[in-house]
């Protein structure tokens, strides 16, 4: 199976029903593709982990302790500030929380019991 093929058919499989269905129409030529460079639209940029920091209020050495989602681009990693707001109200995100509020006290009880 070619990587076109592959990635096609996993794309397929974790699309929501909404968006299978629009593509449908698309390849059955009944809807047409926009181009959000033809209309204006701009995408939303990616932003280094200061920057998100900045826009958050939040140190960067949080969000990069926190685990924030980013993206490879260029060898460089870069972050969607609506994928890290998105995240952070997330319960995987909670989880994670507590998972270092955990380790934070262990480690301070420790010090305290030397």
């Amino acid at each position: 199976m070619s990587d076109g093929t592959a990635e096609l058919l996993t794309a397929l499989a974790t699309a929501s029903d909404s968006r299978k269905d629009a593509a449908l129409r698309v390849l059955r030529g009944e809807a047409v593709v926009v181009d959000p460079v033809e209309t204006g639209a701009t995408a939303e940029p990616y932003l280094t982990l200061r920057e998100i920091g900045r826009r958050l209020g939040v140190s960067p050495c949080s969000l990069w302790r926190w685990q924030v989602p980013g993206h490879e681009l260029g060898g460089r990693r870069r972050f969607r500030l609506s994928e890290v707001q998105a995240y952070l109200e997330s319960d995987e995100f909670k989880e994670r929380a507590d998972e270092l509020r955990a380790e934070r006290k262990k480690e301070e009880d420790e010090k305290c019991n030397r």
